[in-house]
């Protein structure tokens, strides 16, 4: 007689006796589908590993752009993302007092207080020379430089991050 689960009364040679547990074929079973997963699910882990790295170094320069724009809105102060290709990092800069439009004013750039440096993976190489002068610039008015900046993981893989003249930001796949 089964009650709940897999508790299960059985007569045995000493009376009655409550069973519990898995049976050696269940077991085998288990630790078969588990085997499968890992067989199927690590070797795909592993390979796509350069591609979430590109595509989270788009997503943190998307961001960094996005809070670019929102700074030189809130400060009236332009603001720009700044690629080092030296230290394989980029940095958000703001323009001095009077830095309004950074094509126009003569803008003397220093580094937001409380931001450092964000450094792009190992994997991660940028690909030509972003934006001219490597500096996507926002402007008060949430107005930029219009171009973009191309990212290629190891693998080949490439996410570009496109900036239109009106601030509007997106990451595109491929070149």
């Amino acid at each position: 007689m089964v009650v709940a689960g897999r508790f299960h009364r059985s007569r045995g040679m000493w009376g009655e006796q409550w069973s519990l547990g898995l049976t050696l074929v269940e077991l085998v079973i288990v630790l078969a589908i588990i085997g499968i997963g890992a067989a199927i699910g690590i070797p795909n882990w592993v390979a796509g590993k350069p591609l979430r790295e590109v595509k989270g170094a788009a997503r943190q320069v998307f961001g960094e752009f996005m809070r670019a724009k929102a700074r030189a809105v809130s400060t009236m102060q332009a603001h720009c993302v700044e690629f080092d290709e030296s230290l394989r990092s980029i940095r958000l800069l703001e323009g001095g007092p009077g830095c309004l439009k950074a094509g126009t004013d003569a803008c003397v750039w220093s580094l937001v207080e409380g931001s450092g440096a964000f450094p792009l993976p190992q994997a991660v190489t940028v690909m030509g020379t972003p934006f001219g002068d490597r500096r996507a610039t926002f402007n008060v008015d949430g107005t930029a430089e219009s171009g973009s900046v191309t990212l290629q993981s190891s693998s080949g893989d490439r996410y570009q991050v496109i900036v239109h003249w009106t601030g509007r930001v997106r990451i595109a796949r491929g070149s």
